[in-house]
């Protein structure tokens, strides 16, 4: 079986209707799904979920603006998993209802061994209106896709799978800054561990909503936060680009041309000195010596 684990934020506005087409998205999976979900900070999700037939735990700790801390968050949802696999999701993506089966197959490959499956994503530019008791209800998200949708960076991680065995220890980064995916999958990368970008074969849809300034200095601090916790981030953070392997048409397929050869320099020290002085240069308000002060 398959656990889905995800934080929520709280139920107000327009996030309630988004995570409520997140959450009904993962209970059309077919096969079925376990289903668990964070309790926010306001203690909202309980109520709003109610009758779903969702659990929703507490006990994740939190940062200051109320957004979970990665470590109590994957901590959580091991220890209340059911499933041998986990998935840790965001709560703004819409998921197809053969989700499930493509993740089942995936992990399947590896033959009882250990592997991270790891899954971008596609952005609508307006809100959709989702009919969940349309049997045909995920066909018409994907042709919204297709006309107005387009598909994000691939620093961009949604959601990941792993076996429930797995030991997963991350820092207690602030969750939704960037670092979070990239310390995910540069850990597996470094303990060897196969990382698979599956994102071709499960189409994400991310629902739009209102983000986080990126000037607002709370936003900004959370972020230096993280580059002060993942130790090397500049150089070590990793994306989809890093991934082993691809799913595709039903089976594992190594990447081709450029993406090859970055996948497998991907440890290599140099190479990564590289990538760090990029990013250094691209962001000096995470990297600089005035956001080290």
């Amino acid at each position: 079986m398959i656990t889905i684990f995800a934080p929520m934020r709280p139920f107000r506005g327009e996030t309630a209707q988004l995570q409520l087409n997140t959450v009904r998205s993962w209970l059309a999976t077919t096969p079925a799904c376990e289903v668990i979900l964070a309790e926010d900070e306001e203690g909202t999700t309980r109520q709003a979920v109610s009758g779903l037939g969702v659990r929703v735990v507490d006990g994740v700790r939190r940062a200051a603006s109320g957004v979970p801390l990665f470590d109590s968050f994957v901590e959580q949802g091991i220890a209340h998993a059911r499933g041998d696999i986990v998935v840790c999701s965001t709560a703004d993506v819409l998921v197809p209802p053969d989700f499930t089966a493509v993740i089942e197959a995936a992990a399947g490959a590896f033959d009882g061994g250990d592997y991270f499956l790891a899954a971008g994503r596609h952005d609508l530019r307006r809100p959709l209106q989702v009919d969940f008791d349309a049997p045909d209800w995920f066909a018409r998200v994907h042709r919204a896709v297709r006309a107005e949708g387009q598909r994000a960076g691939h620093q961009y991680v949604d959601l990941w799978a792993h076996p429930r065995r797995l030991p997963f220890r991350p820092p207690p980064l602030p969750m939704g800054r960037y670092g979070t995916d990239g310390w995910a999958v540069y850990e597996m990368k470094r303990r060897g561990i196969p990382v698979v970008d599956i994102s071709d074969s499960v189409c994400l849809v991310h629902q739009p909503h209102p983000r986080a300034a990126s000037d607002d200095p709370g936003f900004l601090r959370e972020c230096r936060e993280v580059v002060r916790l993942f130790d090397g981030m500049a150089e070590h953070a990793m994306s989809l680009l890093d991934a082993d392997w691809l799913w595709r048409d039903d089976r594992l397929v190594r990447p081709t041309g450029l993406r090859r050869l970055h996948a497998a320099m991907s440890l290599f020290p140099p190479y990564r000195s590289m990538v760090g002085l990029r990013r250094r240069l691209r962001l000096p308000h995470l990297y600089g010596a005035e956001a080290a002060g």
